[in-house]
């Protein structure tokens, strides 16, 4: 056990908001975030709940109309949905936790003769100065991660979704809603109870994918004294891909002051629940170092992320030498924005390789020609 090697960094996660405000359209950083995340999502062949619909509405409004009975207060419902980037609201908060993205229900009603028009122009928002920083994280956890914050925000829109289409309690209460009473958009479980056990099962495949298990803690109120609380969270037997040694990256809701500890082979987890009338979850990301360094060398999702900004002049070259680092087989990283010399001519090939038209190998060993004859120094 004295191998395993613990980190806990900040919370990724989420929130919800229902409201309706002025748009602000999202950085060209933002922009460039939100292409690469959906790109790999797409390309994520693991089980999961179906968001088509929410992803159509970022191409083209989704139109869902129903009538209501002969006894309701109206008589014809319609909503229309769309989904636009938006710039991230750095004031934005969640429990006092650090937030990895937004969904935001934005839907004007209106009522005329009998028939309510919900036009919900939504938003969805990334924290992109949170998403590209991996320090202190494997690749592999980090990419899995920014897929769970891209996933976890389209489940947003798509409960929602789900329940303006088949929900017979929410489509009776439209129906008999007067212009006074408010929308109910709850069913886009600003809670997480749906949520959670969705993402979770979500980012457990993605970690098996990447050689890797995700461990997942729920500590009860009734569970801790004034809050605080010290379980075991997992013994090294139970996962003999690890006994070597590994990585674990804790993530938390509602839990504060987490510190590790471990004896005669069984980790333990201590803490406190930040509000001690609800339940904390704890994730742990556990990946072995073999893994987390050969994965690393040549799958690192971060580094096709960053050379996709370095193209588009969003990164420096010192940010892409860094990201491709491994790559080069050199030990050293650039902490100077001026030490780092790549030709312009080099951003083609970065482009080939982000886009998918070579692959890790074609790319790693272009690299490592380039640093062999000193053309990147």
């Amino acid at each position: 056990m004295r191998n395993l090697c613990l980190a806990i960094v900040a919370l990724l996660f989420t929130n919800f908001v229902s409201a309706y405000a002025t748009y602000e359209p999202p950085t060209q950083q933002e922009r460039n975030l939100f292409t690469q995340l959906f790109s790999q999502f797409e390309k994520t062949d693991v089980a999961k709940k179906d968001v088509t619909d929410v992803i159509q509405t970022f191409a083209k409004p989704l139109i869902i109309s129903f009538p209501c009975n002969s006894n309701d207060t109206n008589n014809f419902i319609i909503a229309v949905i769309t989904t636009r980037l938006a710039k991230f609201d750095d004031t934005a908060v969640h429990e006092d936790q650090v937030i990895g993205g937004t969904y935001t229900w934005n839907c004007l009603v209106t009522t005329e003769a009998g028939k309510v028009t919900l036009q919900c122009n939504n938003e969805l928002r990334l924290n992109s100065n949170l998403l590209l920083n991996g320090t202190g994280v494997s690749p592999q956890v980090h990419q899995v991660e920014n897929d769970v914050v891209l996933y976890h925000e389209f489940l947003h829109g798509q409960l929602m979704i789900d329940a303006i289409k088949s929900s017979d309690k929410w489509r009776h209460e439209i129906c008999n809603q007067t212009p006074q009473e408010t929308i109910d958009y709850s069913y886009a479980d600003p809670d997480h109870k749906i949520i959670n056990p969705l993402q979770t099962q979500f980012a457990s495949e993605l970690m098996k994918e990447q050689g890797g298990e995700l461990i997942t803690k729920n500590i009860m109120p009734n569970q801790t004294q004034n809050g605080m609380f010290a379980i075991k969270a997992f013994h090294i037997s139970d996962y003999p891909q690890f006994r070597n040694g590994g990585q674990v990256t804790l993530r938390a809701v509602n839990i504060d002051g987490t510190k590790f500890g471990s004896y005669n082979g069984t980790v333990f987890l201590e803490g406190n629940l930040i509000n001690q009338t609800q339940p904390g979850i704890a994730w742990l990301y556990v990946i072995d170092n073999q893994t987390n360094q050969t994965t690393q060398a040549f799958n690192s999702a971060l580094a096709k992320r960053i050379a996709g900004l370095w193209v588009n002049d969003q990164a420096s070259d010192t940010d892409f030498y860094n990201a491709i680092q491994p790559l080069t087989l050199q030990q050293t990283i650039a902490n100077n924005e001026n030490s780092t010399v790549i030709p312009y001519w080099v951003r083609n090939t970065a482009s080939w390789w982000f886009e998918g038209k070579i692959d890790d190998t074609t790319f790693e060993s272009f690299i490592q020609y380039l640093v062999s004859n000193k053309i990147i120094q």
